[in-house]
């Protein structure tokens, strides 16, 4: 059985005069010593989302101005980081211990959250609350960590503001944990508009509505009737679900990059015309968050054929989505549009092996030619 102890991660202020952010923690004894050691991360006095009451939803998210694609709308510590897995290994007072090391003021807004578990199931509203609205977090381990339990290495963490975007089969928002400065990014998917609510998934969007709803019920204790759970008629619905079920068949026999740019007998544009096929039905079903995965293997497409202006357009489309939720991506791709002849390794490398395979072909033909006509014969 797993042995825990409670720790607190205590996170020096960037600000002057601006109190240490505290993370209540129960964790493995050997992950301790590696945990980084960020400053807290700025507070922002004008976030351009608010929280308020739905109708049937609690407390949600939403925009209080347009929010661009690709836009930080939140960066956030969690209130406290628990196991995510055979919580009943872990002790009610385990749990009561987390929760009196989170400062009080941050414990009165983490009690306000929904709890779908009954006292049974959680008699901690600390588990309960988790259970409901906690979301993973990696953590670092040591390389002897014992790994003979599944799941030992899952972690959750409770983001007190990014767990009130609700759910939504078609979310317009991503998150993105971050190790190094322990916490979360919450960015734009897609543009959002003044007053639209900002919202999170909570399972696998690539299911039939049937398959998600069976896990939102049991987990969630609701059904979800967002508009893609919402069609109007039989038939728009199991066009939804036979959508869904090709980009989940896509994603997994899908044309890549990788291989097209070591295979010359494949088209030039047979990746981007492949992926530009089923870029607007992952629009349509609002799974926006696929997007980066496809746009940067036509970006890579493009700057192998050396076409410079399509390259450029679909860089810069590609920096705007990625460029808070996908860091390292972001900064690759700036740097390959400061000179993409420079920065791109491949650039124009098929391009190249075709005009030297085409140079070569016309060297051979005209050998033959030369040797035929020494028999006064000309080919047919």
């Amino acid at each position: 059985m797993a042995s825990y102890v409670h720790h607190v991660i205590e996170l020096p202020s960037s600000v002057p005069n601006q109190p240490m952010v505290k993370i209540s923690c129960l964790l493995h004894p050997t992950v301790i010593p590696l945990l980084p050691a960020p400053s807290a991360a700025p507070v922002d006095h004008n976030p351009p989302y608010e929280l308020r009451d739905t109708p049937q939803k609690g407390v949600g998210m939403f925009a209080k101005q347009f929010i661009s694609k690709g836009s930080l709308i939140l960066v956030e510590h969690p209130a406290y980081i628990i196991p995510g897995f055979a919580t009943n290994a872990i002790s009610y007072e385990d749990f009561e211990t987390v929760g009196r090391g989170i400062p009080d003021s941050l414990y009165e807004e983490v009690a306000s959250m929904a709890n779908c578990r009954t006292s049974a199931e959680s008699p901690s509203i600390i588990d309960g609350i988790a259970r409901t609205n906690a979301l993973s977090v990696q953590l670092k381990f040591p390389s002897d960590f014992p790994s003979d339990s599944p799941g030992a290495k899952d972690y959750g963490g409770l983001f007190p503001k990014i767990a009130r975007c609700n759910h939504s089969c078609g979310m317009n928002a991503g998150w993105e944990w971050d190790l190094s400065t322990l916490s979360s990014t919450l960015f734009a998917l897609r543009d959002i508009e003044l007053g639209e609510e900002i919202t999170n998934t909570y399972v696998d969007l690539l299911q039939s509505r049937a398959d998600r709803w069976k896990r939102l019920q049991p987990d969630y204790r609701f059904n979800c009737d967002c508009p893609w759970c919402n069609h109007e008629g039989k038939a728009s619905q199991m066009e939804s679900d036979r959508n869904r079920e090709y980009i989940a068949t896509y994603l997994s026999t899908r044309p890549t990059y990788a291989k097209w740019s070591i295979d010359p007998c494949l088209p030039n544009a047979f990746v981007i015309n492949s992926h530009l096929a089923v870029l607007p039905i992952i629009r349509k079903e609002g799974l926006h968050r696929l997007l980066p995965l496809f746009m940067e293997e036509i970006v890579r497409c493009f700057a192998e054929l050396g076409d410079e202006e399509s390259f450029k357009a679909w860089a810069e489309d590609t920096l705007q989505l990625c460029r808070v939720g996908y860091k390292d991506l972001a900064g690759e791709l700036r740097r390959m549009l400061e000179d993409p002849q420079k920065n791109v390794r491949s650039w124009a490398r098929r391009k190249r092996i075709q005009e030297e395979n085409n140079h070569q072909d016309r060297y051979e033909f005209e050998a033959d030619d030369s040797f035929l006509n020494l028999f006064g014969t000309s080919p047919i």
